[in-house]
């Protein structure tokens, strides 16, 4: 992939000569790399790369995520399939639970192993 700075000139090069093929093997791409750049810029003025349309986008919008954090100030022990029921969210409990981790918010729970260390010693050695 070519950094910004190389597509710049790549697509001054273009311009100057009009030589696809000239302009390909001086900064050693494919042809089809020099039309595909020379038309982004034709389209938008920019020949950068896109970041911002990589990967998979979020199913939580902010307005989603904003919904959750009320419900879960206003109810904080509620549960993540509760958030989903409530607030009619489209996504899966883990989507959900991830969201709310980035919220700030963290689940604790005791298990029965913890509530057996609260007691004394003397107690649980009485059993």
């Amino acid at each position: 992939m070519l950094h910004n700075e190389a597509r710049k000139l790549l697509a001054q090069a273009y311009e100057k000569t009009h030589k696809a093929k000239e302009v390909a093997e001086c900064l050693s791409v494919d042809v089809s790399t020099v039309y595909r750049i020379v038309k982004r810029k034709k389209e938008t003025g920019i020949t950068d790369v896109r970041t911002s349309i990589r990967g998979r986008k979020s199913v939580l919008t902010e307005s989603d995520k904003k919904r959750i954090d009320r419900i879960v100030q206003r109810q904080q022990d509620i549960t993540i399939d509760e958030i989903i029921r409530k607030l009619k969210v489209h996504a899966c409990n883990e989507t959900v639970r991830k969201a709310v981790l980035k919220l700030g918010y963290v689940r604790k729970k005791k298990s029965l192993h913890a509530s057996e260390q609260e007691r004394s010693r003397c107690e649980r050695e009485k059993k």
